[in-house]
């Protein structure tokens, strides 16, 4: 169990609305039990009914899939945004920053080793700083590695659809072998170019904890590790953004 996560016999419905897929599972006796994974143009009433909860807590940066939630969800629910979180912000427009990427910063405070930066390997890949004591300072937004396969696809004339996966060479013997070699060693070079950025600007020489999570989270890391030089990510993190909802949640129940 996690620092932040209080045991109860509540059945609470987490659910995180992202662009590509939605993540749902129930929190109980502390625990988040198993996700589902649901592409958000799929989302409908038959598919949330099939959760049985007392309350949900929910982030969402899909319009049109808060907007079904509001219709048909009947539980108690908590919309997480700059209100509800509890996380303290410097941010001049707080309104603006995702609910996925407050929660994430919840649960990286949660796990009190500061300062932390997340970075969301998902659609887009975002970089959230958090301070010492807290506070979360803004972020980073660079295309997610799907998004800029797909860019490179639809915007030249002979480069194909190429999906992201492991690579062994940094040297591609075929068009789409070179597009992931690309894309993977692209993000590998983002990530170490922002934490040393970040820790010699923001931090003052303090090695902040880097969390990774979304889906080329363990892809990108398993990178970072075999290509030698300071392994940058410390900790990989599927659950992050669901437990930053449940430790909202907790400390709003």
């Amino acid at each position: 169990m996690r620092k932040g996560s209080v045991p109860t016999s509540e059945r609470i419905l987490l659910i995180d609305i992202s662009n590509s897929f939605t993540k749902i599972a129930i929190a109980r006796n502390g625990k988040i039990g198993k996700i589902r994974k649901i592409p958000t143009p799929n989302l409908s009433q038959s598919k949330l009914s099939a959760f049985k909860a007392d309350r949900a807590i929910i982030s969402s940066v899909v319009p049109s899939a808060t907007s079904l939630l509001k219709e048909c969800l009947s539980l108690p629910a908590l919309w997480v945004d700059y209100q509800t979180s509890g996380v303290a912000l410097q941010y001049p427009k707080p309104a603006t920053i995702g609910a996925d990427r407050l929660a994430n910063a919840a649960a990286a405070i949660s796990l009190g080793r500061l300062p932390a930066i997340v970075v969301d390997f998902g659609t887009a890949v975002t970089f959230d700083i958090i301070d010492e004591n807290g506070c979360y300072l803004g972020g980073i937004i660079a295309p997610g590695l799907a998004t800029a396969a797909s860019a490179l696809h639809e915007r030249t004339a002979l480069l194909p659809l190429t999906r992201v996966q492991r690579i062994n060479s940094p040297i591609g013997k075929s068009t789409q072998e070179g597009i992931r070699i690309g894309l993977l060693l692209g993000a590998v070079g983002i990530v170490r170019e922002v934490v040393a950025r970040l820790t010699r600007e923001t931090f003052n020489g303090k090695a902040p904890t880097v969390i990774a999570t979304g889906g080329d989270a363990d892809l990108v890391s398993r990178l970072i590790c075999s290509g030698g030089g300071e392994q940058v990510i410390d900790r990989v993190d599927p659950l992050l953004t669901l437990q930053g909802l449940f430790v909202i949640g907790n400390k709003r129940g």
